[in-house]
């Protein structure tokens, strides 16, 4: 069963307790209640991650992001994750917050920027950032956050792309996506 929206557990508070004159507030509504509501509120979150360094070729059309670790904590039923493909997959409607971190190594002297995006079922998301490399050996971190919603399951991925095609080294890097209890259904 899908998470209850605040709204919905507001609208079930009223109905689920009279004023009990008719003595229709039982144990079995009360319990049935807070369930819903411990499972409104219960945190739910899935991560890819890849902490040492590992070579992926980016180039100027947005490839996806390989990882080398997925889980799942107090899911309830709510994600899947592949580290193999880069998706966390959100399998009923809802609110997700999203944090990207990466620390990535640059491949050459020549300027470049890389772009990290945030495709949601395979289109791209204004939630983006980049970083500008021009060292030989320089690491440096990049870091994103965003909130999406949606009324169905959906596929979220981590995509990137660089001004020029080159192998870049990537470590300690996290993407991660946690449900946010949501006022209304998304």
């Amino acid at each position: 069963m899908a998470r209850k929206s605040l709204d919905q557990m507001l609208a079930d508070l009223l109905t689920s307790f009279p004023d009990n004159n008719t003595k229709f507030i039982t144990p079995l509504v009360l319990r049935t209640y807070l369930d819903s509501l411990i499972k409104a509120l219960r945190p739910s979150y899935a991560w890819l991650s890849r902490t040492t360094g590992a070579a992926q070729a980016v180039t100027v059309a947005p490839v996806t992001l390989t990882f080398a670790a997925a889980e799942i904590s107090f899911a309830q039923g709510e994600y899947t994750a592949s580290q193999a493909i880069g998706r966390i997959t959100r399998l009923d409607a809802g609110v997700c917050q999203f944090n990207f971190t990466a620390d990535i190594s640059s491949p050459s002297n020549s300027p470049r920027v890389l772009t990290f995006t945030l495709y949601k079922n395979g289109v791209a998301t204004p939630f983006r950032q980049s970083q500008a490399f021009s060292v030989l050996g320089e690491v440096l971190s990049v870091s994103f956050g965003a909130i999406q919603s949606s009324s169905i399951a959906a596929n979220y991925d981590m995509y990137v792309q660089s001004s020029v095609n080159e192998t870049f080294t990537f470590s300690e890097m996290v993407f991660l996506a946690q449900t946010i209890p949501a006022n209304s259904p998304a």
